[in-house]
């Protein structure tokens, strides 16, 4: 079994074996090539051999002329012999060298002419062990071989620059087919990567926009398929971080809104109070004959005021436990004004007694929503307008239904000092804040950010400084809703 780095479905592993073949490639390459230049290199020197051979033959030539002029001089018939044994020996090794170093190639007409340069040498032996004094077939024999010798050389010389166009023809088709598959193998290689790195792309997308990432096709390299898991992992870990800021910023807010609820809840437990004694007091006052003892109609009415009392606060804790309970995201259709009002009746006593709060949102506006974390975006709305107002101002709540976008929008503006056109870019960024070190976490707004986005829906927000601001929350309305509500534009 391959090791995992040379595993086929991995980039690294395609680009190693691709190295690997392209580089075994280029050393069969190189070996064919020294190989071939070799043997022409071998080929190349048998030249000086050729060149001996005709060397031999014109020896013999000489040797020949001076036995037609001088036929009794025995040392010149030696020399002849001697020197014909010696151009037989140099051709024999000629041919079996050239032989050797080029092989048989067809078209080659040395190899031809070293055999009949061959075979003319035993001829001219026989003439001259046969009949030495003939001299006119010894001569015709004679310049025969010098012309045969001459051939070979020149044939030689061809069969070689033959051998090296071939070779340099060769070379080159190797060379553009190796080119050739390497910009096969790099286009391959790209699509993969540009596969790999497209997917990773899109998963970065969807991890940003909050969307679930589905499984890796299989199809999809082990780099890209890791990295893919591992963006999966981290969005999984996001979620649960962005879950327990979500909480702690959900506590923190509590801190805030505590001492509201107390003067709330101050108020109907008074009037229970109140009640419970006034009550007491009348059955007092009867027994003690001071006044008539009550009658059942006044008993229930002054129970139906303190049970109202009790209702009252029941609700005040109520919204309160159901704003800190950490509940998983259920969206489900809810009326917008009714999680409106429970909002502002969680904030109001928190935001100061001179600010006003102007609430217009049309009745059975119902929309697809998570209520209690849409309160929760809007007590971080109203809490921002607050602070941004310092404590005295206007704060309005509208909303109204764009039955074309299919879409509600939900406005909560204020009369504080705006927000500076520098900052509105970073107005929703994590722990960014404009209030001093230490009254503020930052992070009221980007969690208000988030939740809507987990709505399919945008928040916006147009401000000026010193003529306040305004955020617009904009939700998809309920299919059933869009064609028959009735939202006032405002």
């Amino acid at each position: 079994m391959l090791p995992h780095f040379f595993v086929w479905h991995t980039i690294r592993g395609k680009i190693a074996i691709g190295t690997g073949l392209f580089l075994a490639m280029l050393l069969l390459l190189g070996g064919i090539a020294c190989y071939d230049l070799g043997r022409i290199d071998r080929a190349a020197r048998l030249i000086d051999m050729v060149d001996d051979l005709r060397s031999d033959v014109l020896e013999m030539r000489r040797y020949e002329k001076n036995l037609q002029l001088f036929p009794g001089r025995q040392g010149d018939l030696a020399a002849l012999r001697s020197f014909v044994e010696l151009a037989r020996e140099r051709a024999t090794s000629v041919g079996q060298g050239y032989n050797a170093a080029m092989g048989r190639r067809v078209g080659d007409g040395a190899h031809r002419t070293l055999d009949l340069l061959l075979e003319g040498i035993g001829t001219y032996e026989a003439l001259l062990e046969d009949a030495p004094s003939d001299g006119a077939a010894l001569t015709d024999q004679g310049q025969r071989l010098s012309e045969l010798a001459d051939s070979a050389v020149r044939r030689m010389r061809q069969g070689i620059f033959t051998a090296v166009g071939d070779l340099r023809t060769q070379l080159l088709a190797a060379i553009a087919a190796l080119l050739a598959c390497g910009v096969a193998f790099a286009w391959q290689i790209g699509r993969h990567i540009m596969r790999a790195l497209g997917a990773i792309e899109s998963a970065a997308r969807n991890v940003g926009a909050g969307i679930p990432l589905p499984s890796p096709p299989p199809q999809l390299e082990a780099e890209a398929r890791h990295v893919l898991q591992t963006l999966d992992g981290m969005a999984t870990e996001l979620e649960k971080r962005h879950s327990l800021l979500l909480q702690e910023k959900k506590l923190a807010s509590l801190g805030v809104l505590t001492s509201g609820v107390a003067h709330q809840l101050n108020n109907p437990l008074n009037n229970i109070s109140m009640g419970c004694q006034l009550l007491g007091e009348d059955v007092n006052d009867a027994r003690q004959g001071v006044r008539p003892m009550p009658t059942a109609d006044d008993v229930t009415a002054q129970l139906n005021e303190i049970q109202a009392e009790v209702v009252r606060a029941r609700d005040i804790v109520r919204g309160l436990l159901d704003f800190a309970r950490d509940r998983p995201f259920s969206v489900a259709l809810h009326e917008l004004g009714g999680v409106v009002r429970r909002a502002v009746a969680l904030v109001r006593h928190d935001m100061g007694a001179g600010v006003r709060i102007e609430v217009d949102v049309p009745e059975g506006l119902r929309l697809p929503m998570d209520a209690q974390r849409m309160q929760e975006v809007l007590i971080n709305l109203l809490l921002n307008a607050a602070q941004a107002m310092n404590g005295e101002g206007l704060v309005r709540i509208t909303a109204h239904a764009d039955k074309p976008a299919g879409m509600v929008e939900l406005r909560v503006s204020d009369s504080g000092k705006g927000i500076e056109a520098q900052y509105i870019g970073r107005i929703f960024d994590p722990f960014f804040s404009l209030k001093p070190v230490g009254e503020g976490t930052g992070l009221g707004l980007s969690i208000a950010f988030g939740i809507v986005g987990k709505h399919s829906g945008t928040l916006e927000v147009q401000s000026k400084p010193g003529e306040g601001a305004c955020f617009t929350v904009r939700l998809p309305l309920a299919a059933r809703q869009a064609a028959d509500v009735s939202g006032a534009d405002v």
